[in-house]
């Protein structure tokens, strides 16, 4: 007799394997019914475990691969993956060319343990220039699959923006900082799986896959990297594998013939080119996946590093950066003629008059031909060149001060020593209308250099209190060498009249 244990066992398999579940009113096909995942508003749907569950996979534990496809608007992906998977993803009419699959799309595959992913092109006429959604959608589910298929033309090979390596770079760059720690402790790694369509044979395919792949490894070189992941490879994180399509109409049998040998890496395990190694496993158990690809998606969603700027403002990144070198340069040429003097220990005349004017110009230049652009970083760039112009212009500042300070002292000085030499002087008297008139003209010339009243990078009153130092230092020094100079004279007198005496005696 079976145990109570045996029973609660039996009983839930029993129910299991009758129970299908219903979602909006309607009992999934476990063979063909597909869900979006994400809509084209960001919206991770709350149905994917029930459809999991529809699939036959929810007890399927780790016995279940994950494959996206990555690649531009109209470039066949979806048909791609329904020849390759047996999946009935939306695909193209031919005669409209407009987008067909939008947001994140799932369905398993015939006869296979594997979700298949369809993700919305890049590059599309109806997102224009808010690539946003297009981002996140790609490290979606770069970080989520074990093998993405990067789907592009032959002749797509070798440009920038047409394969997609810009945004690769991006996402990539967005995964390091994501994930990358993750997958350095856990040596998660990730296949990208070029297919090239339309491969007419010209081109060796040995000679594009090392295009595609030095690319690849140029892309990588320049990424800003975390610090503690800066010694990185790109081959720690992703394997790199490429094959090639003919062409599906002009070279139907050869298409079909091409599709059934790319099948085979999906489905033989025992081929050296199987796609899905187990390096390349999430390690999440099949009833865990909605769960944890919402999570991937919320931490996508909240990751500001991807909030990238759209085509406006990389447009405006680059004009205003022209415009702002123009504007600095120019600024810097007129600067370098007063820079001479300030270091030889001269006073300009009109230095504050002449440096706000080149500022003037110079910010006058840059909002006439930047201002056109997008706000927020026309005025993050106006704020750095303005930065980058103060600071020219605080050396400058600086030097007239210390110039002035050193300037204004030895006048006082001077006219010390001229009004001691005065028959009848007031020594205190004297001192104290020199001391007024230096710091009045130190005064005058310091106000007279200032760019922005009242900015505290433009500050002399430091300066003038040490001038008022010295000058009192002087004063004191003055008097003790008038002083010792009376003294001398006194005591030559005395001498000379001991002298007299002593002759007169004699």
């Amino acid at each position: 007799m079976p145990s109570p244990f045996e029973l609660a066992s039996n009983v839930t398999l029993f129910i299991r394997s009758r129970w299908k579940p219903t979602i909006n009113g309607q009992t999934p096909n476990s063979t063909s019914d597909r869900v979006q995942i994400i809509d084209d508003a960001k919206r991770f749907t709350p149905n994917l475990s029930d459809y999991i569950s529809a699939w036959g996979l929810r007890d399927a534990g780790f016995d279940y691969n994950l494959v996206a496809v990555f690649g531009s608007q109209s470039t066949g992906k979806s048909t791609l993956l329904n020849q390759l998977f047996g999946t009935n993803f939306d695909v193209m009419n031919e005669s409209k060319r407009q987008q067909t699959t939008k947001g994140v799309w799932m369905c398993r595959a015939r006869d296979m343990n594997v979700l298949v992913m369809d993700v919305e092109g890049t590059d599309g006429h109806e997102r224009g220039e808010n690539q946003d959604f297009e981002r996140k959608a790609s490290l979606f589910s770069l970080a989520s699959s074990e093998v993405l298929i990067v789907n592009l033309w032959e002749h797509q090979v070798g440009l920038y923006r047409s394969a997609n390596m810009s945004l690769l770079k991006t996402v990539f760059e967005a995964n390091l900082g994501l994930f990358g720690q993750k997958s350095q402790k856990s040596a998660q790694r990730t296949l990208l799986l070029f297919v090239i369509r339309d491969y007419i044979g010209m081109t060796p395919l040995t000679n594009l896959q090392a295009t595609l792949a030095a690319d690849l490894q140029r892309i990588w070189d320049t990424l800003s990297k975390p610090a503690e992941l800066k010694d990185r490879k790109l081959t720690d994180y992703f394997d790199l594998s490429f094959t090639a399509l003919s062409h599906k109409i002009l070279s139907a049998e050869k298409f079909e013939s091409d599709i059934q040998m790319l099948r085979g890496r999906f489905t033989d395990k025992s081929r050296d080119d199987f796609v899905f190694k187990p390096a390349y496993h999430r390690r999440i158990p099949a009833d865990g996946v909605a769960f944890y690809m919402k999570g991937i998606w919320e931490q996508v969603q909240t990751n500001k590093d991807l909030d990238l700027p759209t085509q406006q403002e990389l447009l405006a990144q680059f004009r205003c950066d022209e415009v702002s070198a123009g504007a600095l340069t120019e600024f810097n040429d007129q600067a370098k003629l007063q820079k001479r003097p300030i270091e030889e220990g001269k006073v300009i005349n009109g230095l504050g008059e002449i440096m706000r004017a080149w500022r003037s110009q110079a910010l006058s230049r840059y909002d006439r031909e930047a201002s056109r652009y997008h706000q927020g970083v026309y005025k993050r760039k106006r704020a750095d060149l303005t930065g980058r112009l103060d600071s020219t212009l605080t050396f400058l500042f600086l030097g007239q001060l210390k110039n002035l300070h050193r300037d204004v002292l030895m006048s006082f000085k001077t006219e010390v020593v001229a009004g001691l030499n005065v028959k009848g002087y007031n020594f205190a008297d004297v001192v104290s209308k020199a001391r007024a008139r230096a710091e009045a003209r130190f005064r005058d010339g310091s106000r007279e250099a200032v760019i922005t009243e009242g900015d505290p990078t433009w500050q002399w009153k430091e300066e003038l209190q040490m001038l008022q130092k010295e000058i009192l230092a002087v004063a004191v020094q003055l008097r003790k060498d008038k002083t010792i100079n009376v003294f001398n004279t006194i005591v030559v007198f005395l001498l000379a009249i001991f002298f007299c005496c002593r002759r007169t005696r004699l």
